[in-house]
This record gives C-alpha cells, structure tokens and sequence, in this order.
C-alpha cells in the first residue's frame, strides 16, 4: 500500500500493487470505458438534455460493444434509441445538440437525408477508428455560447409553432351548391316532362 499513499492533496500517486489493481482496477471481466473529469465536469457535458445524454450514452455502449475500436463508425438507428429510451420524434433534436456541444460528429444518412445508408457516429473525446487522437471539440464550449445557442434554437421552435398555428386557422374559400329552383329570382319547371335539375355553383370567399 506504501506506493499509493495519499498524498497531503488527498491524491494517490504511484503504481498500484496486484492487490490494488484488483480492488480499484478496471473489471477484467465486464467491458468498460473511462471518461475524464474535465469532460464531465465541463459546460458542454453539464449542459446535455435528457434525450442527449441517452444518446451519449448509447453510443458509449456501441463504443464498449465493438471493443473501442470502432469509433467514427458506430451506428444508432431510431429503433435502437427509442429501445434505450429516447423519445423518437427527439432523436434528430439530441443529435444537434450533442453536435453542437462538440461531443460528437454525425455523419447523417437515412431516407430524411437522401441516403440508404445509415447515420455514423464518433465521439469526439475518443481517438477514431484510424488511430486518430480525440479531437476534443467540446472543451471549445462556453455557458455563455451554449446559452445563447438554447435560446435562438427555442426562438425558432416558438416561430415554427406560430406559423404552423396561424396556417392552421386560415379560413379556406367554400363551395356551395344549391338548385336553380332555389334562387331568389329562379323560376320552377312548369314543363310535364321531369327534366335534369340544372344547379349552380356559387364560391363564398372570406
């Protein structure tokens, strides 16, 4: 225990010894993945909706699935994140929130995007499929940005609601049909013979 000895910060230094490793160790026997505290501890990370971090957290486990060698390369459909938990009509929405905050890149396929490939993902804090080093796009985030960010996209959401409102109680033109009979200056049939009713059609605009 004498090589990781806390020191007066409270911090371990040192190797640990068989005995420590196994204690404290990442489990042999249970896939397993790290992140740091600077990332958890970031705005970025803080900031996540609950339909983002059900997506960060499935793909962590696409990630452990493929023994962390597949990033830049995992796949999440909305079957499979509606399955973990996401609701579905969200899905695209937690994508661009997780892209914006720098913790993924997305590379969009599907029929929404005109392909017939499926959307691929890589978590930026995790060095890609290439051997390529994390490129950490989220340490580049601020409060202040973020906030910002959350309020223009909540502007636009309460615009497209308005206008969807508006259009929605926009009367339309009526049709009505009545017989020529009906009419203030009509005349009924005097003729024997039953004859077509003639109609006519008069358009009422608001």
């Amino acid at each position: 225990m004498a090589n990781n000895k806390p020191n007066r910060t409270g911090r371990c230094s040192g190797k640990w010894t068989s005995k420590e490793q196994k204690t404290w160790g990442a489990p042999k026997d249970d896939p397993w993945c790290w992140l740091t505290s600077a990332l958890i501890c970031s705005p970025a990370w803080r900031a996540m909706g609950i339909n983002t971090r059900r997506l960060i957290d499935f793909l962590l486990v696409e990630h452990i699935n493929h023994a962390r060698r597949e990033n830049g390369k995992l796949m999440a459909t909305y079957d499979q994140l509606q399955e973990f938990g996401l609701t579905r009509s969200e899905a695209s929405k937690a994508v661009s929130e997780a892209e914006h905050l720098g913790l993924i890149k997305a590379s969009r396929g599907g029929r929404y995007h005109g392909s017939n490939q499926p959307s691929i993902y890589r978590l930026t804090f995790y060095a890609d499929h290439d051997g390529n080093p994390p490129t950490n796009d989220w340490k580049g985030k601020t409060e202040e940005g973020i906030a910002k960010w959350k309020k223009s996209r909540s502007d636009e959401k309460a615009r497209t609601k308005e206008r969807r409102r508006k259009t929605k109680h926009t009367p339309n033109s009526r049709t009505t049909v009545v017989r020529l009979s009906e009419l203030p200056d009509g005349k009924p049939a005097t003729s024997q013979k039953r004859k077509p009713q003639k109609t006519a059609i008069l358009v009422s605009s608001p």
